[in-house]
């Protein structure tokens, strides 16, 4: 068979003689640039097509379990759980469920527990521990976190989309929950199902957004809304125009700042009282949070180019809005391009969280055993997104007319 020309079923024998568990080379397809070592033994290869250079299946792991998948450049973590689909270019930690027909591209990090259900299409987007989403869901371009456990998690309904491309040809994320989500201590977030999140938007932990109904504003913790929009006619409607972008440049900024404070939970909580075997797989989750921070700086950048160039045909009060932006954004951009350096977190929590790291125990068991002083983590994580936004309100702020 053609397949076989490229030496397949020698590299499927290869990772059955290791003690991976591979169904066979009629439903197995592993690419010359795969990396043999990294496909754990006991991990469980029904029916895929496995390619890049960067990809890692880790032990327990279980891939094509409704289906056929194909999984390019992925880190998959201990005991995931893969359907039918497409994953590219996505990081996957310990027990993550995918149940199938999924659409998972570049940018995407999928942290321990998170639960999706069938047909779900995510891309530059966060999903922190214990998240879970229904089926038919678009949900690209957003940090998604919040709740406890996988027994009091965050919640998206079927059938939920965020709308993160609009007429202009512009694409925008949006912040739900806050980075004290990673500590999984704070209220989640509830998005009932057909609901439509309209980007760029902060929604805030403890919210809740009604079914079938369109966001458009942001939501601010613990506030249910429910929305009734109705038909609005605007003619001469000019695709091009802008307005209000001082908002949403304002929340595209904290949802970067957001995103680096995530790195930095990586680099100085994380990262450092890791086992080996899963140091990769929390490097991979930095670099993912990386190319979605740059993701947004750089859709910005688009729109400062637009409104460098556009003929003045807008209100005096817009041209303001769109001057002060253009004159802003060198610096602006600077701010968010640059990696923060913050203060050490809190020493009681991380001796805590390093203790049962150290024990054996895994990352979700390990924040239950700091949760005494889980508290003091709180400010810390707070503290590197205010330090940004600081900045940013300052140079957002309306001038004075």
């Amino acid at each position: 068979m053609a397949f076989d020309d490229s030496g397949n079923r020698a590299r499927v024998a290869s990772l059955q003689r290791r003690g991976v568990d591979v169904w066979g080379p009629e439903r197995v397809y592993v690419s010359t640039d795969v990396n043999l070592d990294a496909i754990e033994p006991t991990a469980v290869i029904r029916q895929a097509t496995l390619s890049g250079k960067d990809l890692s299946i880790a032990a327990g792991a279980v891939i094509g379990t409704s289906g056929h998948a194909e999984v390019s450049d992925c880190q998959i973590g201990p005991n995931v759980e893969l359907g039918a689909g497409l994953y590219q270019g996505a990081t996957l930690l310990n027990r993550v469920k995918v149940r199938g027909f999924a659409e998972i591209r570049p940018g995407t990090l999928l942290e321990e527990e998170v639960d999706i259900a069938h047909s779900v299409a995510l891309k530059n987007t966060t999903f922190t521990a214990c998240c879970v989403a229904g089926s038919l869901i678009n949900f690209c371009d957003l940090f998604l976190t919040g709740g406890t456990s996988r027994k009091d998690h965050t919640e998206i309904g079927s059938g939920a989309i965020h709308y993160n491309f609009d007429p202009r040809g512009d694409k925008w994320g949006s912040l739900l929950g806050s980075i004290r989500g990673v500590l999984l201590r704070s209220d989640p977030v509830f998005i009932g199902g057909t609901c439509g999140l309209v980007g760029p938007l902060e929604v805030g932990l403890g919210a809740v957004t009604a079914a079938n109904c369109t966001i458009r504003k942001d939501v601010p913790a613990n506030t249910l809304v429910s929305t009734d929009d109705r038909a609005v006619s605007i003619p001469n409607f000019d695709r091009t125009a802008y307005a209000g972008l001082r908002r949403q440049f304002r929340v595209t900024a904290k949802l970067v700042a957001t995103l680096r404070a995530l790195e930095a939970w990586y680099e100085l909580v994380r990262l450092p009282h890791a086992p080996s075997r899963e140091r990769h797989l929390y490097e991979f989750a930095m670099k993912r949070v990386g190319v979605q921070a740059q993701e947004r700086i750089d859709r910005l950048a688009k729109i400062v180019a637009k409104l460098e160039v556009r003929a003045p045909a807008s209100p005096a009060w817009i041209q303001a809005e769109h001057r002060q932006l253009v004159r802003c954004w060198p610096d602006l951009r600077n701010t968010l391009q640059q990696s923060v350096k913050p203060q050490l977190p809190p020493t009681r929590f991380t001796q805590a969280y390093a203790e049962a790291r150290g024990s054996g125990q895994g990352h979700l068991a390990a924040l239950k055993a700091a949760d005494d002083c889980a508290a003091e983590a709180e400010p810390w994580l707070e503290g590197i997104v205010n330090s940004t936004m600081r900045t940013v309100d300052s140079m957002l702020t309306e001038p004075a007319h």
